[in-house]
């Protein structure tokens, strides 16, 4: 008999609608199945009754709406739509969209829909709950409340057809998250462009404050900000973001506050560099094809794969914005985000070769730094870095890739999604590095120019100055030096004049915002290489380069032209300064 009723359980188990009270009958069932299609009705004439109220549509207009001046098929819509914009309305406080579409297309309803869309998730799949909604048109223009998140999401167009959602266009950014920005100053005006890679032992001391440095460079790890510290002094940040709550470590973003407190107090320019590097403790930074430290890499590329490392990305990268735009800790002006992103071997490393896939995803990234620093602070400039392998890898992307690929890639990334104000951080170094009179060797200035040099810089204002790699505004777009040095090992009066040159060059170019030197004191594992770039020796006795830089944009500056040009074999700086147009 136990068994008997046993069996009967399990069977009960199995059966739809059934319970240990019995089962229920048809008519029961039934009574189920009216209530549940009640309430979808229900639901749908509550969105019916939504989309009646914010739109205004009378019946006629949505019948010609919904009919459309002709019919396309689905495969077709794609791309259909064009001239996409998203701004941020400060004064209705609310996001706006607008498209155009050659013709209205025939579709299920009289509405084109947004959905918005992480970067980590698929683009073509349109389902859920759409962002917002309006009357479709050949001019279509919808009006939404902002929410936080949407910040770093895309917008996709979509119509309804055959019930399912099809987009007519990509997905489009927030183009203007400066709007957002609680601090509106502008960008400091500079004294020059003379800029150092400080020694942080020498902060605070006459050794810095007497060389003058109008723009100042420092790295931030993120190895080195996250997680939890035992310092009773300094303890661990709890920042949170979207509800999630994200650890950063005190004592460590102390030390960052005094740095870059003392720069903006001294009148420096900061600029800081977001390097991703390895971290066990926080491996969804890093992108699921680039988790492998047995490659030696020094950073990584970051995760724009995965939900939970891209929405990690944007606490950090909100966090240091924040922290760093309203004065209270030290401005940072400038952010660069990642180093020499071309030579992803050893300074951004991804597992793949495809230059375009590369592109595509830490343009992604990027953004999220890009957007979370202008919806802080309006004025900041962001920047990506390359070196000098301009187009030198004869398309052998096994070691590095060209930087020109690079760039052509993260802008077509870019201009897909909505154009912004991206600017690049240049390192033109001679070939060798260890080479200093670099005036000597004969430079290609065409766009099949090898490397890119402080000899050839129109190569790279030339590239940039075509229609397509255009700003927002119509502009070249903003390019900063922010490492290059000339060894002392073959006499600090050579390095000495192959600086007051590189300067020159550099005050003159109106597209070039700062010139960073590398360094202020000889590095070791640089040295070993034949590189003694420093103003300082390692002991940190003086080079005869510290007189020249530290009056080379002064009214003194003037006294060392003669013994430059004598260097260069130049009569004046004019000619000298031709040599590099």
């Amino acid at each position: 008999m136990r068994k008997k009723i046993l069996l009967l359980f399990m069977m009960g188990a199995l059966l739809p609608g059934c319970f240990l009270g019995g089962c229920g009958n048809k008519k029961d069932r039934a009574v189920e199945t009216v209530k549940v299609e009640e309430s979808k009705k229900e639901n749908t004439s509550k969105e019916k009754t939504e989309k009646e109220k914010k739109t205004g549509l009378s019946e006629k207009e949505k019948r010609r709406l919904t009919r459309g001046d002709l019919y396309v098929e689905a495969g077709e819509l794609t791309g259909y739509a064009s001239d996409f914009s998203l701004v941020y309305d400060e004064e209705s406080e609310e996001m706006k969209y607008c498209l155009a579409m050659p013709q209205i297309p025939e579709s299920d309803d009289a509405y084109l829909y947004l959905f918005a869309r992480s970067c980590y998730e698929d683009e073509e799949t349109l389902g859920g709950t759409p962002a917002a909604f309006g009357p479709k048109g050949t001019d279509c223009e919808i009006a939404f409340a902002y929410k936080e998140e949407y910040l770093f999401q895309q917008f996709i167009p979509a119509l309804l057809l055959e019930g399912k959602y099809v987009s007519v266009g990509d997905g489009i950014y927030l183009s203007n998250p400066e709007a957002l920005a609680g601090n509106r100053e502008e960008y400091p005006k500079i004294a020059s462009k003379k800029g150092l890679l400080l020694d942080p032992t020498m902060l605070g001391t006459e050794e810095l404050t007497d060389l003058g440095v109008k723009h100042a460079i420092y790295n931030i790890p993120l190895s080195a900000i996250m997680g939890e510290t035992s310092d009773e002094t300094f303890p661990t940040i709890t920042y949170t973001y979207q509800g999630e709550d994200y650890l950063f470590n005190g004592a460590a973003i102390n030390g960052y506050d005094g740095l870059f407190r003392y720069l903006t107090d001294s009148g420096m320019c900061a600029t800081a560099i977001v390097l991703n590097d390895w971290n066990e403790d926080y491996i969804e930074l890093i992108h699921p094809k680039a988790r492998d430290k047995s490659v030696g890499a020094s950073y990584y590329m970051f995760n724009t794969a995965e939900e939970k490392g891209v929405k990690e990305l944007e606490a950090v990268a909100v966090f240091l914005a924040e922290r760093y735009s309203d004065g209270e800790h030290g401005m940072v002006y400038n952010w660069v985000i990642a180093n020499e992103i071309n030579q992803f071997k050893t300074w951004n490393y991804m597992d793949t070769n495809d230059v375009a896939y590369y592109t595509e995803e830490f343009e992604k990234g990027f953004r999220i730094f890009y957007q979370a620093v202008k919806s802080k602070y309006a004025g900041a400039k962001v920047y990506f870095s390359i070196d000098h392998d301009w187009n030198s890898n004869g398309g052998d992307n096994r070691i590095y890739f060209n930087a020109r690929d690079l760039v052509e890639g993260i802008n077509q990334a870019a201009l897909k999604h909505g154009n912004y104000d991206w600017g690049i951080a240049i390192h033109p170094y001679p070939t060798p590095l260890t080479r200093v009179n670099y005036w000597s060797q004969e430079y290609d200035k065409t766009q099949d120019a090898e490397t890119l040099s402080i000899m050839n810089l129109n190569v790279l204002t030339d590239f940039l100055g075509q229609e397509e790699y255009l700003d927002t505004k119509g502009n070249i777009r903003s390019i900063t030096i922010t490492e290059l040095g000339f060894s002392s090992k073959f006499g600090q009066k050579l390095q000495a004049a192959a600086f007051a040159y590189c300067y020159y060059i550099t005050e003159a170019n109106p597209y070039i915002e700062a010139f960073i030197m590398n360094r202020q004191t000889d590095a070791p594992e640089e040295m070993v290489q034949g590189l003694a770039f420093g103003i300082y020796e390692y002991d940190h006795s003086e080079k005869f380069l510290k007189e020249i830089f530290r009056n080379i944009d002064t009214d003194q500056g003037e006294e060392y032209m003669d013994f430059m040009l004598n260097i260069l074999g130049a009569k004046t700086l004019e000619e000298a300064l031709s040599w590099a147009r």
